[in-house]
């Protein structure tokens, strides 16, 4: 209600005191039901972004030699959020003593997730690729943080031919890529090339993916079989399939990626298109393992632990049983953002993608940070 002035001496007086009865009139007729806080916006927010959902172990298989297929169900008859097909999910539960969480690229296409189909390949190497499959039954329960990175396809940014260059459990986020160029919800061409040691070491039927837009090239470095390239992905493989409209993007070990850049330079490739995936970040190499003490603020509880500088601080949070915040351990994504409050640590250069504010006043990605003394932190809560 708007107070307009009046030019009558006095007038101003009166029309105010009018004014405060007709607003008190209009607060006693307003009805007592609830005001409506929840809009259609804040429905497809929260379906969007979820944070964590419950997910079920519906099923795994082995897939080859090393790689195992695990499928999952929502929970208690929810939805998986929608996701773009190369992004990643974060598994986290409890796993004896410790608190687990570890990242995995999706291998269903969109549509199949909205159907209520989810599923990982998880390669057989540390502690929870080994808990899911040796020791996680179906119907298993464990919290999904919502779908993350932006390792997909971008119409603005990439080439409409995607030549997709993988190893090992690698080719997961290129296997949704070439579902959902099927289905249609992807628009553009995908050539796999990957590479393995024998037929044993594929975690996918080839044949499945021939199909307009789609082709898959598998190279076995330890084996000569008809129909199989043999070898190592070189320059003289890659000349055959790059062309003018033409973007990489790799996926797996570190050593892949350092040698098929080499290629791509001898080839004057545009380092431009290249995109890969970035790995968890892992130990460190140090010339003597020393062990620091650490104290970690969570709202108001306080924990204290131990914790060695060749480790991540997330490792050490996890192997404590403290369930701490983390998504693609790698340091990018800054999700596990928390402050230092004492101590000092040590964070390597191609890992530390702070903000020059964060930086300042003392924030670190646990994820990505060693600790080289005692430490207290300040980290966020859990909260699926």
């Amino acid at each position: 209600m708007a107070f307009r002035r009046s030019n009558v001496p006095g007038e101003d007086i009166r029309l105010a005191m009018e004014m405060t009865a007709r607003r008190r009139q209009l607060i006693d007729e307003t009805p007592a039901a609830p005001l409506v806080y929840e809009y259609g916006v804040n429905r497809l927010a929260k379906a969007l972004h979820p944070g964590f959902v419950k997910a079920v172990i519906t099923d795994k298989a082995p897939c080859s030699a090393d790689c195992w297929k695990i499928s999952f169900e929502p929970a208690g008859g929810g939805e998986f959020p929608y996701f773009r097909a190369g992004q990643f999910i974060t598994l986290s539960c409890r796993a004896g003593d410790s608190f687990l969480s570890r990242p995995y690229s999706i291998i269903s296409s969109p549509k199949e997730a909205l159907a209520g189909m989810l599923e990982i390949m998880v390669q057989r190497k540390g502690v929870f690729s080994g808990f899911l499959i040796d020791e996680a039954p179906a119907g298993t329960e464990l919290w999904m943080g919502e779908p993350s990175g932006d390792f997909c396809f971008d119409s603005i940014r990439d080439r409409k031919h995607i030549v997709a260059i993988a190893g090992g459990s690698g080719v997961t986020p290129f296997l949704s890529m070439m579902k959902a160029i099927r289905e249609g919800s992807e628009d553009c061409r995908l050539t796999l090339i990957y590479g393995a040691r024998t037929r044993a070491h594929i975690p996918f039927t080839p044949e499945e993916f021939k199909a307009d837009g789609i082709e898959a090239v598998v190279v076995l470095s330890e084996e000569e079989t008809e129909g199989y390239r043999h070898g190592f992905i070189t320059a003289d493989l890659l000349e055959e399939y790059i062309d003018d409209d033409t973007s990489v993007f790799m996926c797996g070990p570190e050593a892949m990626y350092r040698f098929v850049r080499k290629e791509l330079k001898g080839l004057g490739f545009d380092e431009t298109k290249i995109r890969q995936e970035r790995n968890s970040v892992g130990d460190r190499e140090v010339s003597g393992i020393k062990v620091f003490r650490l104290k970690v603020h969570i709202r108001d509880s306080v924990y204290e632990l131990d914790a060695a500088n060749n480790e991540t601080l997330i490792t050490a949070l996890e192997r404590a049983g403290i369930p701490a915040v983390v998504r693609c351990r790698n340091g990018v994504c800054g999700f596990c953002h928390s402050r230092v409050l004492n101590g000092e640590y040590f964070i390597a250069k191609e890992n530390d993608f702070r903000r020059s504010a964060d930086k300042k006043f003392n924030y670190i990605h646990p994820c990505s940070t060693y600790p080289e003394s005692d430490m207290e932190i300040d980290i966020p809560i859990m909260n699926p």
